[in-house]
């Protein structure tokens, strides 16, 4: 814009002062007024054409390419016709022309040399099958001994494909190649020749007539450079092509191209032999060993889209020439249009100018609001994460439901209880949690919106992933408005302090039991070893036989007395265990050694595995092998008639454990004293054992940091499990038997 001061007009490029009137500066040439309208006239048009040609434009394209599209797959599909159609035709004269072979591969005759006795019968089968060049016969050594036209056919033919698969006993089609023997390119179909007892005493053998064949092959003129024709696995020409292919000399290709023609058929684009671009549909021909082609010029099918598209041009040149017309026209009237607004609009600046201040006050205080908006939507975003972490964070499940027992909130916890990986909100609560199916659980939910009072399941099973556990279960009502809105679950696995509190229990009965143990053991023992030690004497002096007897018998009954106080006192006072590396299979085979040879052990087979890949453990060697006896032991008496004991051993994998498992086929535990092998005095044996010899095994083990585990099922046997560690941290024997 130039700046008017009075009668003077300032250049707005140079600065320079001219008279009013004047159209260029006078020092730079510079115009003076500026045609704004004009430009935007322009503008206008050039909007206005693009507005109303691009589309047309658009649709252009798309036609174009959409007819390109159509015709390119209405030949796509004449091409893939007419292949489907010929290979149709070709297999059945090829199964026609095997089946007509076949039918004579057999005769009534015994010898190869009875063959010539047919000579009138292949003669009329010839001429009664004219797509027959001629039939030959050729002994098992491959010599053609008989055929229809002596004059092309006199040779071996042992090396060829076709004989060695009929004298194997399979019918073969050769496919079109060159024949050396008949110095032409040749079609052979072969079988093998049995005798009146189904035994192959030849090869009977026939040649296609090509000419024949090849009128087969119909072209269904679907373009003028629409052709059709066979080629083998590589891509030479196995027929004539329209164009000029030649058999077996050219590919069906370009030549510098790869195959093309590959996989079971399709349809593709590629160069053929000539080097012209074509549509190509193709189909793999197992008995011919080659592919049917039908091929047509890319140009010729997508001829008529190239006239379409000129037609088109024609017409959308017209149209936009009406356009161009129209746009200057209605630019022109909108420009003017433009003028009077201008004045009107300047005039209402000039208001809103005024209005101004008013305006920018109200956005000053109107951006503080917002200012302080946004700090307390930060603020409570950052409170609602707080506490969504906070309850995240608690190690119970916690559930939020509506009044339709949908899910509404939970925790991440929670899904440790579900049967699903994700769960969804507005999720059926039963279906998400089947552990809440429970009647009693059922009952005290329903409660809640029933009573609108809160419960707690102190303690209920459960099944969880196949395992039973111990759930404790709270509910809460949620209230909205003085009305029960939904309700706040609280799941706990409470399954390890229960058994916690169960192992407390064992753990106090056996700390009474060996205070028990080692109190009855010092009252008993002292009286004890002089009642032994007077019968002893009795029995060197008393000569009477019987009561000789009886003294012995309450003698054998004091030492089993004082068996079960030396029992007694190894498992309230075990001796400290004394730790050095020690080769866990070794001492499995050395106690084996050693009570194989016993009694108890003659009807019972033992069968070892033990792992190579164990490392030594640190362990008290004595106390192990007392553990091993005593199981050992215990297994063989669940086996009185015999049968089989195994042993294994292995290194638990990523864990720095050894497992050893003593499995017999005795009579088993049932359930119920299973649960009670490990407690003092416990035993089945009545007489024949004090009951503590799994309870001392299980204080060893656990001097060990070990476990002891056992299963059995009543008349299929008892797997005993212990677990080992490898390495033992050193520490004080008050703090092992803590």
């Amino acid at each position: 814009m130039t700046k008017k001061l009075s009668e003077i007009i300032v250049c707005e490029k140079c600065g320079h002062k001219n008279k009013r009137g004047q159209t260029h500066c006078t020092n730079c040439n510079n115009p003076l007024y500026r045609d704004y309208y004009k430009g935007l006239w322009l503008k206008n048009v050039v909007i206005t054409l693009a507005l109303f040609l691009l589309p047309f434009i658009i649709l252009y394209y798309v036609v174009s390419s959409e007819a390109s599209r159509h015709s390119e797959s209405q030949v796509k599909q004449g091409l893939s016709y007419s292949v489907d159609a010929n290979s149709g035709m070709i297999k059945s004269f090829l199964d026609e022309s095997k089946t007509d072979l076949l039918s004579i591969a057999k005769f009534e005759v015994t010898r190869l040399s009875d063959i010539g006795t047919k000579v009138p019968f292949f003669e009329r089968f010839i001429l009664e099958k004219p797509w027959f060049d001629f039939i030959a016969v050729a002994n098992p050594e491959g010599n053609v001994i008989f055929s229809t036209d002596t004059a092309k056919i006199k040779a071996n033919i042992k090396d060829r494909i076709y004989f060695r698969k009929s004298i194997d006993g399979d019918f073969y089609n050769s496919g079109i190649f060159y024949s050396d023997i008949l110095d032409t390119t040749a079609m052979i179909i072969s079988s093998p020749l049995f005798n009146t007892k189904d035994i192959i005493i030849g090869v009977i053998f026939a040649s296609i007539s090509l000419e024949t064949f090849y009128n087969l092959i119909l072209d269904l003129r679907i373009g003028k450079t629409s052709e059709i024709f066979l080629v083998d696995e590589k891509g030479v020409f196995l027929s004539p092509s329209k164009l000029g292919g030649r058999v077996l000399r050219e590919y069906g290709h370009y030549r510098e191209d790869a195959n093309p023609h590959t996989g079971q058929g399709g349809v593709l684009i590629h160069r053929d032999y000539r080097g012209e671009k074509v549509i190509c549909a193709y189909k793999k021909f197992d008995d011919l060993h080659g592919y049917l082609i039908s091929e047509m010029d890319v140009e010729e099918a997508l001829a008529p889209v190239a006239r379409l598209k000129k037609v088109m041009f024609s017409i959308f040149f017209i149209f936009g020439c009406f356009f161009v017309l129209s746009s200057i026209f209605f630019s022109r009237q909108i420009t003017n249009v433009l003028k009077n607004l201008t004045s009107t609009l300047k005039s209402a600046l000039d208001e809103i100018s005024q209005k101004k201040d008013t305006i920018n006050t109200i956005n000053v205080e109107l951006r503080e609001r917002l200012r302080d908006c946004e700090m307390l939507s930060k603020q409570l975003r950052i409170s609602e994460e707080y506490i969504k972490n906070i309850i995240n964070s608690i190690s119970s499940g916690l559930i939020a439901i509506d009044t339709e027992l949908k899910i509404t909130y939970y925790n991440e916890f929670v899904k440790s209880f579900s049967s699903k990986k994700e769960i969804e909100i507005k999720s059926d609560l039963y279906k998400v949690f089947p552990i809440l199916k429970a009647e009693e659980i059922k009952s005290k939910i329903n409660d809640i919106f029933l009573s609108e009072k809160q419960f707690r399941i102190r303690k209920i099973s459960a099944i969880l992933d196949g395992d039973n556990v111990i759930l404790s279960i709270a509910g809460f009502p949620i209230k909205r408005l003085d009305k029960i809105a939904g309700a706040t679950l609280l799941i706990n696995d409470i399954t390890e302090q229960e058994q916690l509190q169960d192992q407390m229990a064992d753990y106090e009965k056996l700390s009474a039991l060996s205070q028990l143990a080692l109190g009855a053991a010092h009252e008993i023992n002292n009286p004890l070893l002089g009642v032994t030690s007077f019968i002893e004497l009795l029995l060197e002096e008393e000569k009477d036989k019987e009561k000789k007897t009886h003294a012995k018998e309450v003698l054998d009954s004091a030492y089993r007395i004082s068996e079960t106080v030396r029992g007694l006192l190894n498992f309230a006072r075990p001796t400290p265990p004394k730790f050095t590396k020690i080769s866990i299979n070794r001492l499995i085979s050395e106690t084996l050694s050693f009570l194989h040879h016993q009694p108890l052990f003659k009807k019972i087979k033992i069968e070892k595995n033990l792992s190579d890949a164990i490392p030594q453990v640190t362990a008290d060697a004595n106390q192990i092998r007392q553990v091993f006896i005593n199981i050992l032991i215990n297994a063989a008496q669940a086996m009185p008639e015999g049968g089989m004991l195994k042993v294994l051993s292995n290194k638990v994998k990523f864990e720095e454990f050894i497992e050893i498992q003593i499995i017999d086929t005795g009579v088993g535990i049932s359930a119920d004293d299973l649960k009670k092998v490990f407690d003092p005095f416990f035993t089945k044996k009545k007489g024949e054992g004090t009951g503590l010899g799994l309870s001392i095994s299980y204080s060893y083990i656990k001097n060990h940091k070990g476990e002891i585990r056992i299963k059995s099922e009543i008349n299929k046997g008892t797997t005993v499990t212990i677990l080992l560690p490898i390495r033992q941290n050193v520490m004080s024997y008050s703090e092992v038997i803590e």
